[in-house]
């Protein structure tokens, strides 16, 4: 089994570069690239706990269904209004609707939209980022960022107002990317990972299973995506000291 994670910082990145970080499992943090095949969990003294499977999703545009659940969402979300374009600055009211948006959340998140997508010290992208904006009238209540290469392109983050959850707007912003994609001619999506045995990102399959392929790390190449994926995969204590070992230098909690 391979366990790896990796970071590279490209001074720019073209869109043909984009597309080939993307093609082999790499994904945009800030202003660099990573690329992982599992997350680590560590306790207050800083020793790997654990380890947690991440899959690395794309959909084949082209491949994607209309499900009536698509449909179903649309028509729901049609008195909204959509804004898209470039994205070049973070406005105040995408940072205040992102800073109740993580407030509402249960798992990890960015303390600022500033810090998710730029960092401390940066104030310009090395990406091509546009973004989807949802007002309910004048009030902003969603916002999808998305990065472009020549024919793939990266959601790198939603948040919304959790006053609208019945919406499901996160699910609409996917939907709403999806479109704009269709319409440029591109062929790929890249929404990021799901785990194994967690359903915090299986909301990303709404796009449709039958278009969705996972990066294989064993192999370097895309497959089918299957639903034994999902599963959770369990490590034993001697793996995780290994792991701690190899990677960090550290030998881990004692068992």
């Amino acid at each position: 089994m391979t366990i790896y994670h990796r970071t590279e910082y490209p001074e720019q990145m073209t869109p043909a570069d984009f597309d080939r970080y993307l093609a082999t499992g790499w994904y945009r943090m800030r202003q660099h690239v990573f690329t992982c095949s599992h997350l680590f969990d560590f306790n207050d003294e800083s020793e790997l706990t654990g380890l947690r499977r991440v899959w690395w999703m794309r959909f084949s545009i082209n491949r994607i269904l209309q499900h009536s659940s698509h449909q179903k969402l649309k028509k729901r979300n049609n008195g909204f209004q959509v804004v898209m374009g470039p994205h070049e600055t973070i406005s105040t009211a995408e940072e205040h609707l992102y800073s109740t948006y993580r407030g509402s959340i249960d798992f990890d998140g960015y303390p600022t939209l500033q810090n998710a997508l730029l960092d401390h010290v940066a104030d310009a992208t090395i990406y091509n980022s546009h973004s989807i904006a949802v007002y309910d009238g004048e009030k902003l209540i969603a916002l999808g960022i998305f990065d472009l290469g020549e024919k793939s392109a990266s959601s790198q983050i939603h948040c919304y107002d959790p006053a609208y959850a019945s919406y499901s707007l996160g699910k609409y912003l996917i939907l709403l990317t999806l479109d704009h994609l269709r319409s440029l001619g591109h062929d790929w999506y890249y929404p990021g990972y799901v785990f194994a045995g967690n359903p915090k990102m299986n909301y990303k399959l709404f796009a449709g299973k039958e278009a969705a392929e996972y990066f294989d790390p064993e192999t370097g190449e895309w497959q089918a995506f299957v639903e034994e994926l999902l599963d959770d995969e369990p490590y034993n204590e001697e793996l995780i000291r290994l792991v701690s070992e190899k990677m960090f230098g550290k030998k881990g909690p004692k068992a």
